[in-house]
């Protein structure tokens, strides 16, 4: 049965990652035609719990009438819609809170007359079933009245029977007063009925609840154990603080425990939404207390500025709950600011040398290499449980925590007694400062080498990134091409690709993601092979959509990337821009720069965006120039951007040039405007020119 998408993100967010990613919204199956009767058998059965996936696209009519059960009721003129009800199933139908769907099923033989599971996959209202003009069971508690509805909680099992092999009809009564609220979290906010064998359903179902509560109690006992001990500590010696942050921090993570295991218990149900907030609201509260306890461990952090940071978190925390769908900006701020503020504290304690650092710096490496692993896992590059790895690395840093705590007390308690020995004893004193400064040298060459080690990785991804592109474009007797490239970081966002035809034919291709490193990577990859699939498929503006629906389903918050694709056949050149700076058209007949600028949005948004493309005729001697927003952009010392007014000048003067050598007149215009600074952004070049005999 399918789950909540929650369940394999909320502990990840919880372990100060950058989103929520509550619920996908589902793709939605709108259409008008008449839907054919849904044949049911035992082939149709799949999965542990012998699940009979039946389709969600139901016809459906707004309002309500008693009548429309009745099996023989004319329906003809009702629309076909998916029961999700997402955004785009409301826009074209007149959704006013209640409505009706039905569905023709007809069962085979070995089916009729047999219980079967009801599986409610998702249902974010109340509804009243009926097979057959007959009501054989309620969901939640309905009412016509919104304010006496009692939406479904997810702890009924209902069983359906079919009684024979004829055409049966299934009508549901649905209404969902909180709207509005499901469709901001969840992105729909209807249902999704599924069918099962009952008993196989019902040994899966105790069988997951026994698994998952089994290690959720297990996990939850470690966690319980760590915030008593420490709790105890601090009670018998008070001026210890650290101790008591530290209970907290676990004590906080005990409860979001408790709620993830709720939620994977829980149906996809307007009950989901208050857990859902309480998660929300220990996740900024967890983070509250573990920048705290980082503080308190580093003694120079100045007392206000922490207890600074403990209130506008705790705020934060409750405007968070109270404002869960308004306030996204701020909840990813929040989080941002506290992983920040705790990788800073670990890099001011490395820094200063605070002894055991490294525990909790190995702690935060094996929490991330288990978040990496999930991800990894949950985009089916790996095989493994997402739960199970997450808690293995949360629980590694608490343990971290915990055993730096320990250390720490005994290091102190160490400490005096090595102090007392030192006044006795000069000798040893000086002993063991000689030891010390050891220890501080192999600590600095094991950092020394850390930071080798990260630069040649991050060097390994550079090499891979450019890989990927063209080691150079090809020699076509038509056109003179040439391609320039400057990466801003290690990872640059920007592309460009080109694919050729058997007729000549030739499509050029530039994009520019947002941001630098290894998310730009990633979309620069996915970019590249959605680029090869379509090119010889589809048109310009038709693969412009299916590149941005493919960036899209990457679910890579806040990234898009530009795009131009330019398809050049002889003379006749075809050019579609996606969110990039306009392309340059030098034309020899008129001796003038056209900026040829088509508005578009960038990829990964609307996928049904209707994007427009533009025609040029180039004769012999006519230039186009393609670029990123890089160059454009590019900053003087006073802060003042290069613009496009001096590219278009500096092509107009060198036209009589090859494309080589105009890219090279513009990395001239480049370097002397910034002053040989490096870019800030990366820069992309592509120079198209039509050969004079």
């Amino acid at each position: 049965m399918e789950r909540i998408k929650i369940k394999y993100l909320i502990i990840g967010l919880l372990w100060f990652s950058f989103t929520v990613q509550t619920a996908a919204g589902q793709e939605t199956f709108f259409q008008f035609d008449d839907l054919d009767v849904e044949e049911l058998s035992l082939d149709s059965m799949t999965g542990g719990d012998r699940l009979i996936y039946i389709s969600d696209r139901w016809k459906f009519m707004s309002g309500d009438n008693p009548e429309w059960s009745k099996p023989d009721f004319e329906d003809s003129d009702w629309n076909v819609i998916s029961t999700n009800l997402t955004v785009a199933d409301l826009s074209f139908v007149d959704w006013e809170g209640i409505g009706w769907f039905r569905k023709k099923l007809k069962v085979s033989r070995e089916l009729a007359g047999k219980p079967l599971a009801l599986v409610i996959d998702r249902h974010l209202g109340a509804s009243e079933i009926y097979l057959n003009g007959e009501k054989v069971y309620e969901l939640g508690r309905f009412s016509t009245n919104p304010n006496r509805v009692e939406p479904h909680s997810g702890n009924e099992m209902p069983v359906i029977v079919f009684p024979d092999t004829t055409v049966q009809t299934l009508a549901v009564r649905f209404i969902n007063p909180n709207e509005v609220e499901s469709t901001q979290i969840f992105g729909n906010s209807g249902f999704r009925f599924l069918l099962a064998d009952w008993k196989s359903h019902q040994e899966e179902v105790l069988s997951f609840i026994s698994r998952w509560t089994g290690i959720s109690m297990f996990y939850a006992g470690v966690l319980l154990t760590f915030a008593v001990i420490h709790l105890l500590l601090f009670i018998f010696y008070p001026r210890e603080k650290r101790n008591l942050y530290f209970s907290l921090f676990a004590g906080c993570l005990l409860l979001i425990t408790y709620l993830i295991y709720r939620l994977e218990l829980a149906s996809y149900t307007i009950a989901t939404i208050s857990l859902l907030k309480f998660a929300l609201f220990f996740e900024i509260i967890v983070l509250v207390f573990a920048v705290r306890l980082m503080y308190s461990i580093n003694e120079k952090q100045k007392t206000i500025y922490a207890n600074l940071v403990l209130i506008v978190g705790l705020i934060s925390a409750i405007f968070i709950y109270f404002y869960s769908t308004d306030l996204i900006w701020l909840r990813e701020l929040i989080i941002l600011i506290f992983v920040a503020e705790l990788l800073r504290t670990l890099y001011l304690m490395y820094r200063s040398r605070k002894e055991g650092a490294w525990i909790i710096g190995a702690g935060m490496l094996f929490f991330v290499l288990g978040l990496i692993t999930s991800i990894l896992i949950n985009f089916q590059f790996l095989n493994g449980d997402v739960r199970i790895i997450n808690m293995a690395g949360s629980g590694l840093l608490i343990l971290s925590m915990s055993i730096f705590l320990s250390r720490d007390f005994a290091v102190t308690r160490r400490n005096l007694q090595q102090k007392l020995t030192e006044v006795q004893d000069l000798s040893e004193r000086a002993l063991e400062q000689e030891r010390i400064g050891k220890e501080r040298e192999i600590e600095t060459r094991l950092l020394e080498a850390e930071n080798r080690r990260k630069t040649a990785e991050l060097e390994e991804a550079r090499a891979l990134q450019l890989s990927m592109l063209p080691k150079k474009m090809p020699s076509i007797n038509d056109y003179d091409l040439a391609v320039y490239m400057d990466t801003a970081t290690e990872v640059g966002g920007d592309y460009y690709d080109y694919s050729t035809e058997q007729d000549g034919t030739i499509v050029l291709a530039l994009g520019d993601a947002t941001g630098h490193g290894l998310k730009a990577g990633i979309m620069v990859a996915a970019a590249k092979s959605y680029f090869h699939t379509l090119v010889h498929e589809v048109d310009l503006c038709t693969m412009l959509k299916r590149i941005s629906s493919g960036l899209r389903n990457l679910n890579m918050h806040l990234m898009y990337m530009g795009f131009i694709l330019a398809k050049c056949q002889g003379s006749k050149v075809e050019i579609t821009i996606a969110g990039m700076p306009p392309a340059l058209y030098y034309s020899k007949k008129s001796n003038s720069v056209e900026q040829i600028l088509l508005k578009g949005l960038p990829l990964g948004g609307n996928v049904n965006y209707p994007y427009q493309t533009k025609e040029l005729q180039m004769e012999q001697g006519d230039v186009l120039m393609l670029m990123s927003d890089g160059l454009m952009e590019l900053f003087n010392q006073d802060r003042d951007i290069l613009g496009v007014e001096k590219i278009e000048q500096v092509l107009l003067n060198s036209v009589e040039y090859s494309a080589a050598d105009i890219i090279q007149q513009i990395n001239h215009l480049a370097e002397t405007w910034s002053g040989g600074k490096d870019p800030e952004d990366d820069i992309t070049l592509m120079v198209l020119k039509i050969p004079e005999n």
